[in-house]
């Protein structure tokens, strides 16, 4: 039997120079920002402090993504990886950040916004709870709660924040033993905007265990990835999250357009 002459082929000074063309760029720092699943954080637990709070039973998740830095350069052996993973997306740099931005900046940014989203849904679960009970008086103000997110920043988790607020407040219904998960910025009106990552935080959620997905109904377009075992909600603003959540009839209702 005659051996295959792969040695003599790989000999070739064509082949050698796509190797170590190929080595390069497996090393070399490239533009790109990877988005991959983040930290997932139960707010009933962990994420949310207020004095007399109800006892609830059951888990509310906030989901996040991980972005690499503005700083960062990732080689491409870590593209290559994030690719072959499925769990990432990979895209260039300027369309995360802009131009110039810095590590230091992005995270100072990211915080900014997180606490103007804390303070914001807030004011949205009060408006909603003085809506449904208007004979009620509020029986806290926005100095009572303290947030505790740790590595994460930005507005996404708003829409997690004004739930579990009315859950420990005052509906503790709305979770009844269960664990869902929730993502989504607010408004003080309590309407719900589209947030980045959709794909990665589903993702976070089904690792975490959630069987139940609130969202906005603005990223529906963006599912790319299965939700087979997930329940997704999809809402527009703080009114239909709660009454999906309360009422397993109207969830059933609340569903992507096909």
């Amino acid at each position: 039997m005659t051996q295959h002459p792969i040695p003599r082929y790989l000999s070739k000074p064509p082949l050698l120079f796509l190797f170590a063309v190929f080595l390069l760029a497996l090393i070399a720092p490239m533009p790109f920002a990877i988005v991959s699943p983040g930290p997932v954080t139960d707010l009933l637990s962990k994420g949310l402090k207020i004095d007399n709070a109800i006892t609830t039973e059951g888990k509310l998740y906030s989901l996040s993504v991980f972005v690499t830095n503005p700083d960062s350069r990732p080689p491409g052996i870590m593209i290559l990886e994030s690719w072959l993973r499925g769990d990432s997306v990979v895209i260039p740099s300027e369309v995360v950040y802009k131009e110039g931005e810095t590590t230091k900046s992005a995270n100072a940014q990211g915080k900014k916004e997180m606490l103007k989203s804390e303070e914001t849904a807030a004011i949205a679960a009060a408006n909603f709870l003085k809506s449904a009970q208007p004979d009620k008086p509020l029986d806290w103000k926005t100095s009572d709660i303290k947030f505790v997110m740790k590595r994460v920043g930005g507005p996404s988790a708003g829409l997690a924040f004004s739930l579990a607020l009315i859950a420990k407040l005052s509906n503790p219904e709305i979770i009844a033993g269960r664990n869902i998960a929730v993502t989504g910025t607010i408004s003080e009106s309590g309407r719900v905007g589209s947030i980045g990552g959709i794909d990665q935080k589903l993702i976070a959620a089904k690792s975490a265990g959630a069987t139940i997905v609130l969202m906005p109904m603005a990223n529906c377009r963006d599912i790319t990835v299965s939700t087979d075992g997930l329940q997704v909600i999809p809402v527009n603003n703080l009114s239909q999250a709660f009454h999906g959540l309360i009422d397993p009839s109207v969830a059933k209702s609340m569903r992507c357009p096909a």
